[in-house]
């Protein structure tokens, strides 16, 4: 059987409302096994509605609609809906009961046009919204099924996932389910880390692997299918360790883990302490490092040194350095990661300085070229990027390849050309 998802507002084509609610559903039913086959967006005409549900109902066992059940005009899905399929719509009395309700506890008047969203197409099953006044919509027509859904995300996902996935699995029997696991990459380009498992996307059917390019990581994702959880889990554990021989110390987490994250645990688990100064990222490495709940155990300062006074003034980069190598080099990097280390007291100090552009690029020295540099007592690794994109781009791989770098050194992994 196959699933076509049919997202409703014109607000989602003219890019005023980012559509994540397809996302979090196409990945709830892969887990579901729910195949998804088609994923449509038409805005908030009735014409055009009918025609994309006549559409999905004439290639598709299950379609699921987003969106256009509130009570104004233009919300226009449950009658489309009840047309398409000839169901007459009537006025459902504990839908408007629990709409009164609502609004009473709020004590807010109700007005005429709530009373819209209490009509339900016959022989509709009621989807109960106890975080909003729109129910939801469950029919079902000659084999199909149409369940229609609130487009307010807090709304329709305990929606989806108590009420709708439940009866599509018993509808259509399906008693699989699809599992995914993510592995991430830092410091190997996609071409590489190609080469490096490719052998594996020809050898595998299930699971199957497939590679995501995200901003400063590369993902490799695993993903199986059966019925039986253990079985799958094992099956996934077998791959990944392969993928993690072949790979090592490339992979830093898995699925939702964060490299932040993941760098403040080997910095707590050896009592250790980190400064770090910025200046193209204009403390946005700082402010990964402290979105972690608990970084104030490792995390002691963080310095924007964003003008060639502040690097000389606040963090006591020598002026002839300055003058003679230029704000964007190796030696500046290494002096502003010594100084914060020394001056903050801390185990490890980590720099960044670059030209995130778009303005500001000399033929020497382009647009994206980024200076990282780790130092510890004794010692220091500095290095030299290259990194493409817009500014804001340039400005998280740089801060991604400062925490890889000092990542690996707690590792002690070499950092190798990539």
């Amino acid at each position: 059987m196959g699933t076509e998802l049919l997202t409703i507002g014109t607000e989602l084509l003219l890019g005023q409302i980012v559509d994540t609610n397809a996302s979090w559903i196409a990945q709830r039913l892969a887990e579901e096994g729910i195949d998804l086959y088609y994923k449509t967006t038409v805005g908030d005409n009735a014409g055009r509605i009918e025609a994309a549900l006549r559409q999905a109902l004439g290639r598709a066992d299950v379609i699921i609609t987003t969106g256009g059940l509130g009570p104004t005009e233009d919300d226009l899905t449950r009658d489309v809906v009840a047309a398409v399929l000839e169901r007459p719509l009537h006025l459902d009395p504990a839908v408007l009961a629990h709409i009164e309700r609502r609004f009473a506890h709020r004590k807010i008047p109700m007005t005429e046009n709530n009373r819209k969203q209490a009509m339900v197409p016959e022989g509709a099953e009621v989807l109960h919204n106890p975080n909003g006044t729109a129910p939801g919509l469950f029919l079902q027509d000659r084999g199909r099924c149409v369940a229609c859904l609130p487009g307010v995300p807090a709304e329709m996902k305990p929606m989806l996932a108590e009420q709708v996935i439940p009866r599509i699995r018993e509808s259509f029997g399906i008693r699989s389910r699809i599992v995914s696991r993510v592995l991430k990459t830092c410091g190997i380009s996609e071409s590489k880390l190609d080469h490096a498992i490719g052998d594996y996307f020809r050898e595998m059917q299930n699971p199957t692997i497939g590679v995501l390019a995200h901003a400063g990581e590369i993902h490799v994702r695993l993903t199986c299918k059966g019925e039986d959880p253990a079985m799958i889990t094992r099956m996934l554990d077998d791959l990944e360790a392969k993928i993690r021989e072949r790979l090592g110390p490339l992979i830093f987490g898995r699925d939702d883990e964060k490299l932040e994250a993941l760098v403040g645990q080997l910095l707590r688990g050896r009592k250790a302490t980190l400064a770090v100064a910025e200046s193209c990222t204009g403390g946005l490495l700082a402010s990964r490092l402290t979105d972690i709940s608990g970084s104030s155990d490792y995390f002691e300062r963080g310095m924007v040194t964003y003008s060639t006074a502040a690097k000389e003034e606040i963090l006591g980069v020598p002026a002839e350095i300055l003058r003679e190598s230029g704000a964007v080099s190796l030696p500046v990097v290494r002096a502003m990661a010594e100084n914060v280390r020394r001056r903050s007291g801390t185990t490890f100090g980590l720099a960044i300085t670059g030209i995130a552009g778009p303005t500001g690029g000399t033929p020497g020295k382009p647009v994206g070229l980024v200076y990282i540099a780790l130092a510890w007592e004794g010692g220091d690794l500095a290095r030299e990027y290259r990194f493409h994109g817009g500014r804001e781009l340039i400005k998280y791989r740089a801060t991604q390849m400062a925490l890889e770098m000092l990542r690996r050194h707690l590792l002690a992994v070499p950092i190798t050309e990539t």
